[in-house]
């Protein structure tokens, strides 16, 4: 058998066919493509394709409209049921005090407004009425100096005259007969001397009705003048139809009457120990008096009708102390 020959440098000749052969470059070992240079790069990719994901999920994300988050029982605050409840009792305290007040104070203004009522349309219809406000209403001994002649209100006497029909046979004292104008009568007053079928003629008017009394009066300017508070009327004929017409438009009537009772009516001005021993002119009284006997030659329209006889009523009866 034929021996090899060894190569120069003393090294065996390499097998043919064992040499690796040259690649191209970039493609062998040399390049890096190892097995764990593949890992890497197959890692590099898996870790881009991550991120361009994430990075279309976070586009995603800021497209869409924003959420509530839900509400946690542990995070979720507690309503305070208790200062709630204290400051809705402090409120409805606070609101009935002012309510109180409100109330209090209008009752007290529409009170003293009662003497500045507005002029009463059917009054105002009646031709020759004349109207005026008069705030002055306080209770006074004596006599009193008055504006308008006879008086249609004013300061006046605490014992009232006797209102419910009465016919006086003599003049009364103004300071007892302003009163009952308070409390919401008609005072039907005609000159002294006037005859006496005039006299019955007009009774007939007063005689028996509620808030209603009669007397006459000195120096009287015409024969008959009617008055309620801050209202007057001259006629000079018993038989004017305006003297009925006064007396239904305003006697006994809240709408011009300054002191109405709990029910809203005119107060009562009922005082029989008055008309058993009434006053006489410029001499007011101001408590029950001994009755005065009827004179024998009185005529009948020159006594009181609906008067009494007998005692009268002790201090503070009825008229006494009525405002």
């Amino acid at each position: 058998m034929a021996q090899r020959k060894p190569t120069s440098g003393g090294k065996p000749a390499a097998k043919k066919g064992t040499s690796r052969p040259a690649g191209k470059p970039g493609t062998g070992p040399a390049a890096g493509k190892t097995p764990a240079a593949k890992a890497g790069a197959a890692s590099s990719a898996k870790a881009a394709g991550s991120l361009a994901k994430a990075g279309a999920a976070s586009s995603a994300a800021r497209k869409k409209p924003p959420t509530k988050p839900g509400k946690s029982i542990v995070n979720q605050k507690q309503t305070p049921w208790g200062m709630i409840a204290t400051v809705a009792a402090v409120v409805a305290f606070a609101a009935a005090v002012i309510i109180v007040v409100v109330v209090t104070h209008k009752s007290s203004a529409d009170n003293s407004d009662r003497y500045k009522l507005p002029e009463l349309a059917a009054a105002k219809d009646i031709k020759g009425v004349l109207y005026h406000v008069e705030p002055q209403h306080n209770h006074v001994d004596g006599t009193v100096e008055y504006d308008r002649t006879p008086p249609t209100g004013g300061n006046h006497n605490p014992y009232y005259a006797d209102c419910n029909g009465i016919v006086y046979a003599q003049a009364i004292a103004n300071e007892n007969a302003v009163h009952p104008l308070e409390h919401g009568a008609v005072w039907v007053t005609y000159r002294e001397g006037l005859p006496a079928n005039d006299v019955t003629t007009l009774a007939t008017n007063v005689t028996g009705q509620d808030h209603v009394f009669m007397s006459p009066y000195p120096k009287l300017k015409s024969k008959v003048s009617l008055q309620a508070w801050g209202y007057q009327l001259f006629v000079d004929s018993v038989s004017d139809p305006r003297i009925p017409r006064f007396i239904a438009a305003l006697a006994a009537n809240p709408a011009i009457t300054p002191e109405v009772d709990s029910a809203g009516q005119a107060a009562s001005c009922t005082n029989p120990g008055f008309s058993a021993a009434p006053s006489t002119f410029g001499r007011p009284i101001s408590a029950p008096q001994a009755p005065i006997s009827a004179s024998p030659s009185s005529s009948a329209g020159s006594s009181s009708a609906g008067s009494s006889s007998g005692t009268a009523p002790a201090s503070g009866g009825a008229g006494s102390s009525a405002p």
